[in-house]
């Protein structure tokens, strides 16, 4: 809009220095002298002596180009050797339009190349300035604490980024003494207590044999006995829970899911006979998962185990494998219900009163299903524990 009044301005006053260099010929020419084409300027003579000039915009019939066209037209009243005169000129705004329209174009076009160049400009400019803190956040992606490789990072002369390396050089370097004195005092521990616990056990089975030996000794050690054998579980279960969140299984590889329960299943053999237990199959296409086959064992191992442990004699319990999950269901104990979801997968909450269990199993369950990004849910219906594991 500014450019169109400075165009209309520029047009104002090229007509009225029109009009002065009519006025100043007038002392000499004849008024008809100024009739021009298509009669842009007229002079006429006028009745009224009042001095004025007025612009307006007016759309003309041009029969050159048979169209209408807007034009500028100033009508001006003057006075010469006593004579009043009505002088009208009129010029065509298409020119101006045409002139107004390009220079629009030529800046839309400036400014258009101008934003794309500063938007280069500015990503290449970005991508080189960013190009440390981009290294940093792609080694710290496949850093690994149990790894003996030393991160090294691109050197900077920004500040920030800098300061921000030297942060995670140091949070890399605590972290990594903090994991090798927790996996040597895991290991340390662990060790110190297999000797201890073997001696007891076996100092527990001379004791069993001596003679002679009352019942209620008998009781006693056999107590003793079965609190040795929960101690060296705990103690196994531990280690094993502080080795997965530790992430010490980094091997991986295919593992077939339908022949896992096939194998694990074959396990629970003798138990399925002793109680009469019919294990239903619904299994899928063979489908593979990519991960360490311990864990992987350790984790349908115990949803097995759960599954055989806490249903009834004569009940069934269905396995369910489809291409993206695996589902373990049993039927519910007689005066048992919905299971607590808030403490099911919790360290030492037990579901049941059942004295062997350690309240671990769910536990290692989920720390599995965390480290390969799995998800174990569990349900309750129609009287039945639904436990599924979602590989995606």
């Amino acid at each position: 809009m500014s450019l169109q009044r400075l165009l209309l301005r520029g047009l104002d006053e090229e007509m009225k220095q029109q009009k002065n260099w009519i006025e100043q010929r007038l002392h000499t020419v004849s008024p008809k002298n100024f009739m021009s084409f298509e009669n842009n300027i007229t002079v006429v003579p006028s009745n009224s002596s009042k001095i004025s000039d007025l612009f307006s915009d007016e759309p003309i019939f041009v029969k050159a180009d048979q169209e209408v066209v807007m034009h500028r037209v100033l009508i001006s009243n003057i006075t010469v050797n006593g004579n009043n005169y009505k002088i009208r000129i009129q010029k065509s705004m298409i020119e101006d339009e045409d002139l107004l329209q390009n220079i629009l174009l030529l800046q839309f076009v400036f400014i258009f190349v101008l934003i794309v160049g500063l938007g280069l400009i500015n990503f290449f400019i970005s991508k080189k300035i960013w190009l440390p803190f981009n290294d940093i956040v792609e080694k710290m992606k496949n850093y690994r604490v149990d790894s003996s490789d030393t991160l090294s990072f691109m050197p900077s002369k920004i500040v920030e980024f800098k300061d921000l390396r030297n942060s995670i050089s140091e949070l890399i370097h605590r972290n990594e003494k903090l994991y090798k004195a927790q996996k040597e005092f895991t290991e340390n521990a662990s060790h110190e207590l297999q000797t201890p616990i073997a001696v007891f056990h076996s100092n527990l089975e001379l004791l069993m044999q001596t003679n002679p030996i009352s019942e209620e000794q008998a009781e006693l050690i056999e107590e003793i006995f079965s609190s040795g054998k929960k101690m060296q579980r705990i103690n196994k279960t531990l280690l094993l829970l502080t080795k997965i969140e530790n992430n010490q299984f980094p091997n991986t590889e295919k593992i077939n899911v339908n022949s896992t329960f096939h194998n694990l299943i074959r396990q629970y053999k003798t138990r399925q006979i002793i109680k009469n237990h019919e294990v239903n199959k619904i299994l899928a296409d063979e489908i593979e998962i990519t991960a360490n086959p311990i864990l992987i064992d350790i984790l349908f191992g115990n949803l097995l185990s759960n599954a055989f442990k806490y249903t009834d004699d004569n009940q069934q319990i269905n396995i369910e494998i489809s291409n993206k999950s695996v589902c373990v269901s049993n039927e519910t104990q007689q005066n048992t219900g919905r299971l607590n979801e808030g403490e099911l997968f919790q360290r030492f909450k037990k579901q049941s009163n059942d004295n062997r269990s350690l309240g671990l199993g769910l536990e290692i369950c989920k720390k599995i299903c965390f480290l390969y990004n799995y998800k174990i849910t569990y349900d309750f219906k129609d009287q039945k524990h639904f436990f599924t594991i979602y590989f995606e």
